[in-house]
């Protein structure tokens, strides 16, 4: 007899909204360090560095935008491409156990991508070892005299395709853990190996490292179907996270939130239906924030209607208006002189009581910016990008 596979476990939307709030370290905000932050998100997206700080400020009990970079330039946080190809920031004690998991991660193995790049396999194999070896010596490159030291190793010109601007050909050396980007050497991006910039590295096996990975995950995120963690790790193999859950057994279940349904650690459902559903709770986030970057069980957290002015073209992530833990709304910002002024678009009505309450969660995002900020409401347009601290920095 074909075994039955047991019924979802339907959750209230209202309550995952709100629990999903306090695993993120949103309400409440008491996080004390960067690293706390780091760790509990599985990393904090960091291509735009400025968007990375602004997350750790709104999740945290006194941190500040220049938290970040503090962080890194202390080596306590990490910046390094990882999921999806796009670089974050790290927790520096956790991070080899997330080397661990992106070893599993070879979406460059591919015909395909072997032509695109004019690299065969074998040659693509002698390249990332190269770099691991050239950054062994502990002194940070940039990207041209990394290219220069691992062209003269390996005996042939490889200038072109390591000096792309985005770094296509040096990811799979930053998932195998030889490359991180450098903090401190100046306005120059420079690389260098986690194992030498840290100083306190250790092996962690992927077969180990997966399963911790996708259960951390799930704790933070969840509850996602697999298609939701494979978008968020990008480029993970369906194999992998399949045997990922085999070796978890039991302890992950499927449950159904509003007719999404998706996975979950059974441990987390007890304190689900347990949490007391959000009345009138407003937080505003920063553009690429995890919350939004990483969720699972999307379409309960974005109206369908407005997926489009929260997840833009070319990538972009819009800085979100959280009502009671869904997405109600997006902002955007401006600055002049020392006074930053933030406009709002609701999707419903502004009521007098929003108002107050978004006036409130402007007054706390002025905190952690250390600026007077003032409150407006307007349309906030779909091809501008929004972001309080600038606009995208540099790989």
């Amino acid at each position: 007899m074909a075994r039955r596979t047991p019924a979802a476990i339907r959750l209230d939307p209202r309550r995952v909204a709100a629990w999903r709030l306090g695993r993120q370290l949103i309400a409440p905000a008491t996080a004390t360090s960067p690293e706390e932050i780091a760790k509990r998100l599985v990393g904090v997206q960091a291509q735009v560095v400025s968007a990375a700080a602004l997350a750790v400020a709104l999740r945290s009990d006194g941190l500040t935008i220049d938290s970040v970079p503090a962080a890194l330039a202390g080596r306590r946080l990490v910046r390094a491409w990882a999921m999806r190809g796009t670089l974050h920031a790290f927790d520096a004690d956790d991070y080899p156990v997330i080397v661990g998991a992106l070893r599993r991660r070879d979406t460059w193995r591919r015909p395909v991508w072997f032509r695109y790049f004019e690299v065969t396999e074998p040659e693509m194999e002698a390249l990332i070892e190269a770099v691991g070896v050239v950054l062994d010596d502990a002194r940070p490159r940039t990207r041209r005299e990394l290219a220069e030291d691992v062209g003269r190793r390996l005996g042939r010109n490889i200038d072109r395709q390591l000096s792309s601007s985005w770094g296509t050909l040096l990811k799979p050396a930053a998932d195998r853990g030889y490359l991180i980007h450098a903090a401190g050497e100046g306005n120059a991006v420079t690389f260098t190996r986690p194992s030498r910039w840290i100083g306190r590295w250790r092996e962690v096996d992927p077969d180990q490292a997966i399963p911790l990975v996708l259960r951390r995950y799930l704790a933070v995120y969840g509850p996602a179907s697999t298609h939701e963690v494979r978008r968020w790790w990008g480029g993970l193999r369906s194999t992998f996270i399949r045997t990922a859950l085999e070796s978890l057994g039991e302890t992950i279940v499927t449950v159904d939130v509003d007719g999404s349904q998706g996975l979950l650690a059974a441990a987390d459902i007890p304190g689900i239906e347990a949490t007391e559903p959000f009345a009138g709770s407003v937080h505003l986030l920063g553009p690429f924030d995890p919350f939004i970057v990483g969720a699972g069980a999307r379409d309960a957290l974005i109206p369908s209607a407005r997926y489009g002015r929260v997840s833009r073209t070319a990538g972009w992530i819009s800085a979100v208006v959280l009502i009671d833990g869904v997405v109600g709304g997006i902002w955007t910002s401006s600055r002049a002189g020392d006074q930053t002024t933030v406009t709002v678009e609701l999707f419903d009505r502004v009521t007098r009581t929003m108002r107050r309450r978004l006036a409130a969660a402007v007054d706390r995002l002025g905190v952690r910016l250390g600026t007077p900020v003032t409150l407006a409401f307007g349309p906030v347009h779909a091809d501008q990008p929004a972001s309080v601290a600038g606009g995208a920095d540099a790989d």
